[in-house]
């Protein structure tokens, strides 16, 4: 199994678009495939960076983590953070995060575990941030998105 490393989906980009605001954005990249025997923190370290740790791992359903990631998603913040516009956009941003979904195979995954980063985030979160372990369809990726000022 050849390994991406990196993927940033062209529905990131959008929603990334849709969600910016005033001293506010959001970051998604998606990290894989990887070898699903591999322990989390050698994938982590594999495909993110040999500066990852990571804490509090935690088995997630895929409905928990769906849920999870839309809320932060959804996060409105006030008038001096957060996105411009949100009500407009939400369903712009619900459909691209189905295909989204439907791209890493969450719905119908055998294995999610939700993790945090004690060192080397990939990003800058100030608002926001989530990572996921996902086991679906023989391959495994890790799902990781934030928001900052």
């Amino acid at each position: 199994m050849s390994i991406v490393r990196d993927s940033r989906l062209e529905e990131f980009k959008r929603i990334e678009h849709l969600l910016y605001g005033i001293n506010y954005a959001a970051w998604f990249n998606l990290y894989g495939p990887a070898d699903p025997d591999l322990g989390l923190t050698d994938t982590v370290k594999l495909l993110i960076s040999t500066e990852c740790e990571i804490s509090g791992a935690v088995s997630s359903s895929p409905d928990d983590a769906i849920f999870g990631i839309m809320d932060m998603i959804f996060y409105k913040g006030d008038t001096g953070s957060g996105p411009l516009d949100l009500e407009t956009k939400k369903a712009e941003i619900s459909k691209l995060m189905g295909k989204v979904f439907s791209i890493i195979g969450i719905c119908d995954a055998e294995m999610v575990v939700e993790f945090r980063f004690k060192d080397g985030h990939p990003a800058y979160p100030v608002f926001w941030d989530f990572a996921y372990d996902i086991h679906a369809k023989g391959q495994r990726w890790i799902f990781v998105g934030s928001s900052s000022d």
